[in-house]
């Protein structure tokens, strides 16, 4: 009687135990961490193990895994072509390269059955075996740094043209008619350099003079053409 009550016991908790997992299995993705050994588990039966160590070596196609302190088995079918054997580095290997005490990353589906936590394999990994070469990531390409684009601005109109005054607000990156007049006369009052050639585009030498005349003029040098300073250059055109 206290033989078959022990092993009674021992059911009953090999079932608790298989219990437990199916439950995790189907119940959520598991995530599990110990000692450098992960295990992934998803609602569909998937599974990703990561540092399982081979307890012991069955035969050339069955394994006994160790993870999580849960013991699966492993068996291989050898007739089917689609399971991946690899080293670590990705490099084929043979399944006769794989021994006891080798620590290995597995893809595939888990089940439970007889008692027992089971594998089946899409992909077999030996961590423990360095075949092959570890390629170091590409590198990132720079950025290319590329010049900044000339904003367009809105095409003036007939009667502004005509009259030559500054009819709006103008900023660096723009170009046109405007800029042009604007130009001249940071040119002719002396602060456009000589060396300058008014060519229509609101660049770096444009804000520099432009800032140099609203400094002479008490106002913010801001660099931009905004309504005080078009008024103020707009009633020194006229003269």
């Amino acid at each position: 009687m206290l033989s078959f009550s022990c092993n009674f016991i021992d059911i009953m908790k090999a079932n608790i135990k298989g219990l437990s997992l199916v439950l995790l299995v189907f119940a959520f993705p598991v995530f599990a961490e110990t000692s450098g050994q992960e295990i992934h588990i998803y609602p569909n039966g998937e599974i990703h193990l990561i540092g399982a160590e081979i307890f012991r070596k069955h035969a050339n196609n069955f394994f006994t895994l160790k993870s999580w302190d849960i013991k699966w088995t492993m068996p291989i079918d050898l007739t089917d072509t689609k399971i991946k054997i690899e080293s670590a580095y990705g490099v084929p290997i043979e399944l006769s390269e794989i021994l006891e005490g080798h620590l290995l990353e597995i893809k595939g589906k888990t089940k439970y059955q007889n008692f027992e936590h089971s594998i089946d394999p899409i992909l077999i990994k030996d961590l423990s075996i360095k075949k092959g070469e570890l390629l170091p990531p590409p590198p990132i390409p720079p950025v290319p740094i590329s010049a900044p684009v000339p904003t367009p601005m809105p095409a003036p109109t007939t009667s502004s043209i005509n009259s030559g005054k500054l009819t709006m607000t103008l900023k660096p990156g723009y170009w046109g008619g405007q800029v042009k007049i604007l130009q001249e006369f940071l040119k002719k009052q002396g602060y456009f350099p000589k060396s300058e050639s008014t060519s229509r585009y609101f660049g770096p030498a444009t804000k520099s003079a432009l800032m140099e005349f609203q400094k002479a003029n008490a106002l913010e040098a801001a660099g931009t053409l905004g309504p005080k300073t078009r008024v103020l250059i707009n009633s020194l055109l006229g003269q």
